[in-house]
């Protein structure tokens, strides 16, 4: 059971590491390509306005593209997934950024560093639970769609509810993970983020 447990974990992590590189790598590319129609676009402007026509006319033919009216709807879809995607990665792989654990190397006994930390653990998993209902209601109410691809916006909203739900798992784990070590008196209390 461990063992299946722990290739899940691998392969969760791995699928939120390839859709978070996958976005990031889509929103470079954007902006490379916005970047650059614009400054051809800036140019052909420029040479039309020092009366050369004719070259400007010969990038036009060219680059036939004037802009991208599609840009935001597919900028919106790839920055969402990657905030929420690579946070559960961070979150999953116990590197999310945290304010640091500073309290339990104050305390003295085992038992109570241990208490500490299923204290931090549940508000995490209280939060989690609380962003997965709200991203889920959000989620499910929404019947827009956009502008251009007429993309139900539902599917923009995705990505909350469910990186939450794979956040609120993992915090409960942690919470279970945690509560033993304390039932069984296990010395120390590793952080986990």
């Amino acid at each position: 059971m461990i063992a299946l447990a722990k290739k899940i974990d691998g392969w969760v992590q791995r699928i939120l590491r390839f859709i978070s590189m996958t976005m990031f790598s889509i929103l470079g590319l954007l902006l490379v390509a916005n970047v650059s129609l614009r400054l051809i676009n800036d140019l052909v402007s420029f040479l039309e306005a020092k009366g050369l026509a004719g070259a400007a006319g010969f990038i036009n033919s060219f680059v036939t593209i004037n802009s991208f009216h599609w840009f935001d709807e597919v900028v919106e879809l790839t920055f969402a997934a990657l905030v929420f995607y690579g946070a559960a990665a961070l979150w999953c792989a116990k590197l999310h950024f945290s304010v640091g654990d500073w309290i339990s190397p104050r305390l003295k006994h085992d038992r109570l560093k241990h208490l500490y930390r299923i204290l931090i653990l549940m508000i995490s998993a209280t939060f989690m639970a609380i962003f997965f209902w709200f991203a889920l209601k959000l989620t499910l109410r929404t019947h827009q769609v956009t502008t251009v691809f007429q993309i139900k916006q539902w599917i923009l909203y995705s990505c909350m509810p469910v990186s939450a739900f794979i956040m609120l798992v993992y915090s409960v784990i942690d919470v279970l993970v945690e509560v033993r070590k304390f039932i069984l008196g296990l010395p120390g209390a590793e952080p986990s983020a």
